[in-house]
């Protein structure tokens, strides 16, 4: 007689551990995160794994995991563990967004962007230094300008 894993002394013959856990059947995530279902069965022997999602046929194996959440992510998962002889399923999890992301049921006024104005000293302040930039950089391409036509002209020496 071989020893059985600890996981199936549960009554359930067929266990969904799921990371991130669930809670009250319930797997609470953000978008964009990953979640990892796992089918764990003591049906023998050895059974063909299906799960479902929201009723309909979404994948085979012992591990079903969304790397990315998405809203199509969202729902009721089952696994069914099926061979020639038995069928069983597993308690169902429902996948939701974490609370934080639940889009409000009154909608709130949206506040448009604050419009930065100058006026007084700081207005002015901000037009002299704006123009004394401009005044700098004309000056600095007339310098390289001059320096480069200085380069330009051969030096001939007075005898």
């Amino acid at each position: 007689m071989a020893l059985l894993p600890v996981h199936t002394a549960s009554r359930d013959p067929v266990l969904l551990p799921t990371f991130p856990e669930t809670i009250q059947g319930v797997i609470q995530s953000d978008l964009n995160y990953s979640v990892v279902l796992k089918c764990l069965t003591a049906v023998s022997p050895n059974p063909v794994l299906h799960w479902t999602l929201n009723g309909q046929p979404c994948g085979t194996g012992s591990m079903l995991i969304i790397r990315k959440l998405s809203w199509q992510h969202l729902g009721t998962y089952t696994c069914t563990a099926k061979n020639s002889q038995e069928e069983h399923s597993s308690k169902s999890v429902t996948i939701s967004l974490s609370q934080g992301n639940v889009d409000p049921t009154d909608a709130e006024p949206i506040e448009p962007n604050p419009i930065f104005s100058l006026s007084g000293r700081s207005a002015i302040a901000l037009v002299i230094a704006g123009n004394l930039g401009i005044l700098i950089v004309i000056a600095g391409m007339g310098f390289t300008i001059i320096q480069s036509q200085r380069r330009l002209v051969p030096f001939t020496p007075v005898h």
